[in-house]
Protein backbone atom coordinates (compact mmCIF):
# COMPACT_ATOMS: atom_id res chain seq x y z
CA UNK A 1 0.00 0.00 0.00
CA UNK A 2 1.29 3.48 -0.91
CA UNK A 3 1.94 5.75 2.07
CA UNK A 4 -0.43 8.77 1.69
CA UNK A 5 2.21 11.20 2.92
CA UNK A 6 4.83 9.80 0.53
CA UNK A 7 2.42 10.11 -2.39
CA UNK A 8 1.46 13.64 -1.34
CA UNK A 9 5.11 14.65 -1.08
CA UNK A 10 5.70 13.47 -4.64
CA UNK A 11 2.82 15.64 -5.83
CA UNK A 12 4.11 18.58 -3.78
CA UNK A 13 7.49 18.42 -5.48
CA UNK A 14 5.95 19.52 -8.80
CA UNK A 15 3.21 21.73 -7.37
CA UNK A 16 0.43 19.22 -7.99
CA UNK A 17 -2.82 18.72 -6.10
CA UNK A 18 -2.20 16.87 -2.85
CA UNK A 19 -4.38 13.94 -1.72
CA UNK A 20 -5.67 14.37 1.84
CA UNK A 21 -7.68 11.75 3.71
CA UNK A 22 -9.64 11.93 6.97
CA UNK A 23 -7.05 9.86 8.86
CA UNK A 24 -5.03 11.65 11.56
CA UNK A 25 -1.97 12.19 9.33
CA UNK A 26 -3.06 11.32 5.79
CA UNK A 27 -1.34 13.90 3.57
CA UNK A 28 -1.12 16.63 6.18
CA UNK A 29 2.67 16.73 6.47
CA UNK A 30 3.00 17.25 2.73
CA UNK A 31 0.40 20.05 2.81
CA UNK A 32 2.29 21.87 5.54
CA UNK A 33 5.60 21.46 3.69
CA UNK A 34 4.06 22.59 0.38
CA UNK A 35 2.91 25.87 1.92
CA UNK A 36 6.33 26.37 3.53
CA UNK A 37 8.04 25.69 0.19
CA UNK A 38 5.66 27.27 -2.33
CA UNK A 39 3.42 29.53 -0.26
CA UNK A 40 0.28 27.57 -1.17
CA UNK A 41 -1.25 24.13 -1.54
CA UNK A 42 -4.12 22.74 -3.61
CA UNK A 43 -5.57 19.58 -2.05
CA UNK A 44 -8.20 17.05 -3.00
CA UNK A 45 -10.22 14.49 -1.08
CA UNK A 46 -12.76 11.83 -1.93
CA UNK A 47 -16.40 12.43 -1.15
CA UNK A 48 -16.85 8.84 0.05
CA UNK A 49 -14.19 9.52 2.71
CA UNK A 50 -15.21 13.02 3.82
CA UNK A 51 -18.89 13.26 2.95
CA UNK A 52 -20.27 11.40 5.96
CA UNK A 53 -18.77 14.02 8.24
CA UNK A 54 -17.12 11.48 10.50
CA UNK A 55 -20.29 11.03 12.52
CA UNK A 56 -20.67 14.73 13.27
CA UNK A 57 -23.63 15.68 15.45
CA UNK A 58 -26.08 18.29 14.21
CA UNK A 59 -24.50 20.96 16.41
CA UNK A 60 -21.00 19.99 15.28
CA UNK A 61 -22.05 20.01 11.61
CA UNK A 62 -23.58 23.44 12.07
CA UNK A 63 -20.29 24.72 13.51
CA UNK A 64 -18.29 23.20 10.65
CA UNK A 65 -20.57 24.64 7.97
CA UNK A 66 -20.85 28.13 9.45
CA UNK A 67 -22.53 30.41 6.86
CA UNK A 68 -23.26 27.37 4.66
CA UNK A 69 -25.51 25.82 7.31
CA UNK A 70 -28.76 27.23 5.77
CA UNK A 71 -27.83 25.73 2.37
CA UNK A 72 -27.08 22.39 4.01
CA UNK A 73 -30.27 22.38 6.08
CA UNK A 74 -32.55 23.16 3.13
CA UNK A 75 -30.78 21.01 0.51
CA UNK A 76 -33.00 18.11 -0.56
CA UNK A 77 -30.33 16.03 -2.31
CA UNK A 78 -28.16 13.95 0.04
CA UNK A 79 -25.27 14.35 -2.42
CA UNK A 80 -25.41 18.13 -2.13
CA UNK A 81 -25.41 17.93 1.65
CA UNK A 82 -22.51 15.48 1.66
CA UNK A 83 -20.39 17.69 -0.62
CA UNK A 84 -21.08 20.79 1.47
CA UNK A 85 -20.13 19.12 4.74
CA UNK A 86 -17.23 17.09 3.34
CA UNK A 87 -15.56 20.02 1.60
CA UNK A 88 -15.77 22.19 4.73
CA UNK A 89 -14.34 19.40 6.87
CA UNK A 90 -11.50 18.92 4.40
CA UNK A 91 -10.80 22.65 4.39
CA UNK A 92 -10.65 22.83 8.20
CA UNK A 93 -8.21 19.92 8.36
CA UNK A 94 -5.99 21.38 5.61
CA UNK A 95 -5.88 24.82 7.25
CA UNK A 96 -5.18 23.23 10.63
CA UNK A 97 -2.24 21.31 9.15
CA UNK A 98 -0.77 24.49 7.68
CA UNK A 99 -1.30 26.61 10.81
CA UNK A 100 -0.30 23.92 13.31
CA UNK A 101 -3.61 24.07 15.13
CA UNK A 102 -6.69 21.91 15.65
CA UNK A 103 -9.48 21.74 13.01
CA UNK A 104 -12.00 22.89 15.60
CA UNK A 105 -10.14 26.18 15.97
CA UNK A 106 -10.50 27.02 12.26
CA UNK A 107 -13.29 29.50 11.53
CA UNK A 108 -14.44 30.03 7.92
CA UNK A 109 -16.97 32.64 6.78
CA UNK A 110 -17.98 34.35 3.55
CA UNK A 111 -17.51 37.88 2.25
CA UNK A 112 -20.18 40.06 0.66
CA UNK A 113 -19.76 38.26 -2.68
CA UNK A 114 -20.10 34.80 -1.16
CA UNK A 115 -16.39 34.05 -1.38
CA UNK A 116 -14.98 31.94 1.48
CA UNK A 117 -12.79 33.87 3.92
CA UNK A 118 -10.77 32.58 6.83
CA UNK A 119 -11.52 34.38 10.08
CA UNK A 120 -9.18 32.24 12.15
CA UNK A 121 -6.23 31.63 11.90
CA UNK A 122 -5.12 34.89 10.28
CA UNK A 123 -2.84 35.37 7.29
CA UNK A 124 -4.23 32.62 5.04
CA UNK A 125 -6.59 32.72 2.07
CA UNK A 126 -8.75 29.74 1.06
CA UNK A 127 -10.78 28.38 -1.85
CA UNK A 128 -13.33 25.56 -2.15
CA UNK A 129 -14.76 23.56 -5.06
CA UNK A 130 -16.51 20.22 -5.44
CA UNK A 131 -18.25 18.11 -8.04
CA UNK A 132 -19.51 14.52 -8.16
CA UNK A 133 -17.16 12.49 -5.92
CA UNK A 134 -14.30 14.99 -5.73
CA UNK A 135 -13.65 17.73 -3.16
CA UNK A 136 -10.94 20.36 -3.70
CA UNK A 137 -9.63 23.09 -1.41
CA UNK A 138 -6.81 25.60 -1.70
CA UNK A 139 -4.87 27.49 0.95
CA UNK A 140 -2.29 30.26 0.44
CA UNK A 141 -0.27 32.45 2.75
CA UNK A 142 -0.52 36.21 2.16
CA UNK A 143 -2.07 35.99 -1.33
CA UNK A 144 -5.35 35.14 -3.05
CA UNK A 145 -6.14 31.60 -4.17
CA UNK A 146 -9.03 30.13 -6.14
CA UNK A 147 -9.73 26.51 -7.11
CA UNK A 148 -12.11 24.66 -9.37
CA UNK A 149 -12.75 21.02 -10.27
CA UNK A 150 -14.68 19.51 -13.18
CA UNK A 151 -15.12 16.04 -14.67
CA UNK A 152 -12.61 15.87 -17.52
CA UNK A 153 -15.24 14.49 -19.91
CA UNK A 154 -17.88 17.13 -19.14
CA UNK A 155 -19.53 17.75 -22.54
CA UNK A 156 -18.89 21.33 -23.68
CA UNK A 157 -19.18 20.95 -27.46
CA UNK A 158 -22.81 22.10 -27.64
CA UNK A 159 -23.35 24.66 -30.43
CA UNK A 160 -22.59 28.19 -29.30
CA UNK A 161 -21.37 27.21 -25.83
CA UNK A 162 -17.64 27.64 -26.40
CA UNK A 163 -18.23 31.13 -27.81
CA UNK A 164 -19.68 32.19 -24.46
CA UNK A 165 -16.51 31.55 -22.45
CA UNK A 166 -13.61 31.34 -24.92
CA UNK A 167 -11.54 34.24 -26.21
CA UNK A 168 -11.66 34.56 -30.05
CA UNK A 169 -8.01 33.50 -30.27
CA UNK A 170 -8.75 30.44 -28.15
CA UNK A 171 -11.63 29.52 -30.46
CA UNK A 172 -9.29 29.72 -33.44
CA UNK A 173 -6.82 27.36 -31.74
CA UNK A 174 -9.61 24.96 -30.80
CA UNK A 175 -10.95 24.74 -34.34
CA UNK A 176 -8.02 22.62 -35.49
CA UNK A 177 -8.36 19.97 -32.77
CA UNK A 178 -10.26 16.66 -33.07
CA UNK A 179 -13.55 16.60 -31.09
CA UNK A 180 -12.34 14.64 -28.04
CA UNK A 181 -9.20 16.75 -27.67
CA UNK A 182 -11.21 19.92 -28.28
CA UNK A 183 -13.67 19.04 -25.51
CA UNK A 184 -10.85 18.29 -23.06
CA UNK A 185 -9.22 21.65 -23.86
CA UNK A 186 -12.56 23.40 -23.35
CA UNK A 187 -12.99 21.82 -19.92
CA UNK A 188 -9.44 22.84 -19.05
CA UNK A 189 -10.01 26.45 -20.12
CA UNK A 190 -13.30 26.62 -18.21
CA UNK A 191 -11.78 25.18 -15.03
CA UNK A 192 -8.80 27.55 -15.12
CA UNK A 193 -10.93 30.63 -15.74
CA UNK A 194 -13.35 29.71 -12.99
CA UNK A 195 -10.49 29.19 -10.52
CA UNK A 196 -9.11 32.63 -11.43
CA UNK A 197 -12.41 34.50 -11.14
CA UNK A 198 -13.16 32.69 -7.87
CA UNK A 199 -9.81 33.94 -6.54
CA UNK A 200 -10.85 37.49 -7.39
CA UNK A 201 -14.30 36.99 -5.89
CA UNK A 202 -16.29 37.65 -9.07
CA UNK A 203 -16.92 34.08 -10.23
CA UNK A 204 -19.36 33.53 -13.08
CA UNK A 205 -20.42 37.18 -13.16
CA UNK A 206 -17.34 37.92 -15.25
CA UNK A 207 -17.29 37.55 -19.05
CA UNK A 208 -14.95 34.59 -19.52
CA UNK A 209 -14.59 35.34 -23.23
CA UNK A 210 -12.46 38.38 -22.31
CA UNK A 211 -9.87 36.17 -20.64
CA UNK A 212 -7.10 34.82 -22.89
CA UNK A 213 -5.20 31.83 -21.51
CA UNK A 214 -1.79 30.76 -22.77
CA UNK A 215 0.18 27.70 -21.65
CA UNK A 216 3.61 28.13 -20.06
CA UNK A 217 5.62 25.22 -21.54
CA UNK A 218 8.55 25.62 -19.15
CA UNK A 219 6.60 24.79 -15.98
CA UNK A 220 3.29 23.33 -17.15
CA UNK A 221 1.36 26.33 -15.88
CA UNK A 222 -0.82 28.91 -17.61
CA UNK A 223 -0.83 32.69 -17.80
CA UNK A 224 -3.60 35.16 -18.52
CA UNK A 225 -3.06 38.06 -20.89
CA UNK A 226 -3.93 41.48 -19.48
CA UNK A 227 -3.56 40.16 -15.95
CA UNK A 228 -1.42 41.73 -13.24
CA UNK A 229 2.05 40.23 -12.93
CA UNK A 230 2.50 37.51 -10.38
CA UNK A 231 -0.57 35.36 -11.06
CA UNK A 232 0.13 31.65 -11.51
CA UNK A 233 -2.45 29.20 -12.85
CA UNK A 234 -2.20 25.43 -13.06
CA UNK A 235 -4.54 22.62 -14.13
CA UNK A 236 -3.89 18.92 -13.84
CA UNK A 237 -5.65 15.60 -14.28
CA UNK A 238 -6.52 13.83 -11.02
CA UNK A 239 -8.21 10.56 -11.86
CA UNK A 240 -11.42 11.37 -13.75
CA UNK A 241 -11.22 15.08 -12.91
CA UNK A 242 -9.40 18.27 -13.85
CA UNK A 243 -8.26 20.30 -10.84
CA UNK A 244 -7.30 23.95 -11.36
CA UNK A 245 -5.71 26.45 -9.02
CA UNK A 246 -5.13 30.19 -9.45
CA UNK A 247 -2.59 31.86 -7.18
CA UNK A 248 -2.39 35.62 -6.87
CA UNK A 249 0.71 37.84 -6.55
CA UNK A 250 2.84 37.41 -3.46
CA UNK A 251 1.91 39.91 -0.79
CA UNK A 252 -1.38 40.74 -2.53
CA UNK A 253 -4.90 39.76 -1.61
CA UNK A 254 -6.53 39.76 -5.02
CA UNK A 255 -5.44 42.83 -6.95
CA UNK A 256 -5.52 41.96 -10.63
CA UNK A 257 -6.68 43.14 -14.02
CA UNK A 258 -9.76 41.52 -15.48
Amino acid sequence: MVDPDARAEQESAHGGSLPVGPGPAAGRRAVREAVLRHGYAVCHGRLDEWGEGGGETVSAAREVLGPDWPRYRTAREPLVRARLLGSRLLLRHVVAAVAGTEPGRVVVGRDGNGRPVLHRPAGLDVGISHTAGMLVVGVARGRRIGVDVEASDRPLLAPGLAEKFCHPEELEELSGLPPAERNLRLVRLWTLKEAYTKALGVGLTHDFSRLRLRPEPQDGGWRLDRTADGWHLRCEQVGHFLVAGALGPEGGWGDGVL
